[in-house]
């Protein structure tokens, strides 16, 4: 089991084993997972444009693999190996999704995601990593590089690395912040650090010339809708203080073998309704789109059961708007969005105000 050495005032013992226990009955149906990859539009820092998304299959999430159980959101942990994967693997793994590519016309970004921490040596070793990103840093048709991290992996000496490899491509950290609120942190989703260690990170990233995108999940469990909605703003507004540069809402989606699945099949969790994004976005635009440089919302399985959705007649219409919103960093494409379902949403909260 990989070692973790969380603030034990992080996280909450009950909650963590509860987790913990769930965790353990999936992993033991684990099945091998393969790495994947794919193209989608996507807003850069240069405008519109379209991203590689690269998924390498590492040992897995060191968080997810602890005694704490992990996040009770996650569930990237069953599409990993769960045994050590050599750094010929995983420069393997990149170089065969990256040939799945042809005629690519840029602006063009890339995202590299792993179960759990690009920068986690036990994860991803600094021989794979050094290598993936001078094959990234050769690629001209590639202005943008994305790749995800938790903070504690974060260090002066890595992130100076990454940026001198990358040769002045526009290089960004993504962190899963998820909340800005400590309590939601610790008692929701099992975290295991702070606002704090995120802040913590982001200055180093910062002090050696990198940029920093923070996500923040939309309806942790055990919140209510208005309960959510306000916390993602307040989180939004508390993250663009502090100087990133992309904030990116990531609705729920319902991974199977998570404490939040559990509550969803039990009747105690609906994933937020897409006018709740609708709202997010609207108010993190007035209130901190002059602090960052982008902010975006790209909901998975969006209109299904288990991920963001309304009524249904009206999915598709909101969840493309959603997408032009982040595409075009402009709010005209909400104009006139209306259905039946919207009336029922805005009367869950009928007896106080969202604001």
């Amino acid at each position: 089991m990989p070692e973790v050495n969380p603030d034990l005032a992080n996280i909450n013992p009950d909650f963590a084993h509860s987790i913990y226990r769930l965790r353990q009955k999936y992993l033991a149906l684990h099945k091998d997972g393969k790495s994947k990859a794919w193209i989608s539009k996507d807003r850069l820092i240069s405008g519109a444009g379209s991203s590689i998304y690269v998924i390498l299959a590492t040992r897995g999430c060191r968080w997810a693999l602890s005694e704490y159980g992990g996040c009770s959101i996650c569930g990237y942990i069953y599409d990993a190996k769960l045994k050590e994967v050599s750094a010929s693997s995983l420069v393997s793994q990149f170089k065969n999704a990256m040939q799945k590519f042809s005629n690519l016309i840029p602006p063009l970004g890339i995202k590299i995601f792993t179960s759990g921490s690009f920068l986690d040596d036990l994860e991803v070793p600094l021989e794979a990593r050094k290598k993936i990103l001078q094959l990234i840093s050769k690629n001209d048709l590639i202005s943008e590089v994305t790749f995800e991290t938790r903070p504690e992996f974060v260090k002066h000496d890595k992130i100076r690395e990454c940026v001198e490899i990358l040769e002045g491509k526009y290089f960004e950290v993504a962190i899963g912040l998820e909340s800005s609120n400590d309590r939601i942190l610790r008692d929701c989703i099992n975290k295991g650090f702070t606002f704090n260690d995120f802040k913590k990170a982001t200055k180093i990233v910062q002090k050696e010339g990198a940029n920093v995108k923070a996500y923040i999940f939309v309806k942790p469990p055990f919140l209510s809708e208005k309960e959510a909605i306000k916390d993602c703003i307040s989180s939004a507004i508390d993250v663009s203080k502090v100087g990133i540069n992309t904030i990116s809402f990531n609705p729920c989606t319902i991974h199977k073998g998570t404490l939040i699945e559990k509550l969803w099949k039990d009747g105690f969790y609906r994933p937020p309704w897409l006018w709740s994004l609708q709202y997010i976005l609207q108010e993190t635009f007035e209130k901190a789109k002059n602090q960052v440089s982008r902010i975006i919302c790209q909901p998975v399985a969006g209109g299904k059961k288990r991920g963001a959705h309304n009524c249904g007649k009206c999915d598709k219409q909101v969840l493309r708007a959603i997408q032009q919103v982040s595409l075009l960093q402009n709010l005209e494409s909400f104009d006139h969005l209306e259905c039946e379902c919207r009336y029922l949403f805005y009367q869950l909260f009928s007896h106080q105000s969202l604001s």
